[in-house]
């Protein structure tokens, strides 16, 4: 049987008690330790690494080149 103390548990009471006790309780405590943690998830998701797919892929002979070009959209 698995504790019912696991991180799990830990992680989703400092959760529960910083939205509860932070954001809706006033207090400076909690509050600060939800924006920790909203900064936390925020900074993994916008620094995430990782291969990204290929989307295009050609080789090139000596002498040839390859332009990109975005023309606009014509009303």
């Amino acid at each position: 049987m698995a504790s019912r103390f696991g991180p799990a548990y830990v992680k989703r009471t400092i959760r529960y008690n910083s939205v509860h006790k932070g954001l809706m309780g006033g207090s400076r405590f909690w509050l600060a330790i939800f924006v920790a943690g909203y900064l936390a998830r925020w900074s993994t998701k916008v620094t995430k690494r990782g291969e990204k797919p290929i989307k295009f892929s050609e080789s090139l002979k000596p002498g040839e080149s390859f332009v990109i070009r975005h023309i606009g959209s014509t009303k």
